[in-house]
């Protein structure tokens, strides 16, 4: 993990350094992802996002985000419950075309599985690997940023994550950015 994160920030470091000016934002935003396996149920959760500007139209991207999918089941007096915690951490190149955007994103997520019946846990695994993931979505001047996202993974058994967002990016200043 630690590998993939220094990589990861310096890949940034240098596209920072090497950018021209553009418009630098923060965003938080709420999340909903839908996994493409059948059967499954919505998983909630929020991220963060930093946008360095680079050029007139174009941003790199950092964010941390984290989803949480729970699944419960009664069977006469038992009760089992399932929950899948997903955190990904990913780098993007986000162009933006008159307040559309699209944001490909190469990175890391961190997954943790827990069963418990009444309760009580019974099996945990945690399991990390590079993820990928394909945006598109709508930047309002005002902040509010709407955009949905294919994120997947190289796990073993894995399942793409349809992720919708919903948030709101705060301008650090810097350059103006066509949007």
């Amino acid at each position: 993990m630690r590998k993939v994160f220094l990589v990861l920030a310096s890949v940034f470091a240098l596209g920072v350094a090497n950018a021209q000016s553009g418009k630098n934002q923060i965003g938080i935003g709420f999340e909903i992802g839908k996994s493409t396996q059948s059967g499954s149920k919505a998983g909630f959760g929020g991220s963060a996002k930093y946008l360095h500007g680079v050029g007139s139209a174009g941003q790199v991207t950092l964010s941390a985000g984290l989803l949480s999918f729970s699944d419960k089941e009664t069977f006469g007096t038992e009760e089992f419950k399932d929950t899948e915690t997903d955190i990904p951490i990913m780098l993007g190149y986000r162009h933006n075309f008159s307040g559309f955007y699209v944001e490909p994103q190469l990175g890391y997520i961190s997954s943790k599985v827990t069963e418990k019946e009444n309760g009580t846990e019974i099996f945990s695994a945690s399991d990390g690997s590079f993820a990928y993931a394909a945006g598109i979505g709508y930047a309002m001047e005002q902040g509010l940023d709407l955009g949905v996202r294919f994120l997947n993974t190289t796990q073993s058994g894995a399942k793409g994550i349809f992720v919708f967002r919903l948030g709101w990016n705060f301008s650090l200043g810097g350059g103006s950015a066509s949007k």
